[in-house]
């Protein structure tokens, strides 16, 4: 693996990845990571994927052009809702213990996992 796990997204970079996500594009907001990365999706997916995806956001991006109206910051999204800090929400199930996530290496938990 190379240094490009240190490497942060820009905030433009988050945004696209983030405006992706919420448009319910999951395989095209994971090509932008990959690439934002340094990777090369295509390692990581067949190329005809890849290709297709490619198109179908070239073909949103160019409409979003012509109407002349895109977000220029994610907080100028309209998807987002005030969080309430005393809002609990009670999980059940699973049998998998959920240790701290660490955002230098979000695959690996704070915790060491004997």
């Amino acid at each position: 693996m190379s240094n490009n796990l240190d490497k942060a997204m820009t905030p433009e970079q988050f945004t696209q990845v983030v405006e992706a996500i919420l448009e319910g594009k999951y395989s095209w907001a994971c090509v932008l990571i990959l690439k934002f990365a340094g990777y090369n999706p295509v390692h990581y997916m067949p190329y005809r994927t890849y290709i297709r995806l490619v198109k179908d956001n070239q073909n949103r991006r160019s409409q979003s052009a012509q109407q002349g109206k895109q977000p220029a910051k994610i907080h100028d999204l309209n998807y987002a809702e005030p969080l309430h800090a005393q809002k609990v929400v009670n999980i059940r199930g699973g049998r998998r213990t959920v240790f701290p996530f660490s955002w230098s290496h979000p695959w690996r938990s704070s915790t060491p996992h004997h």
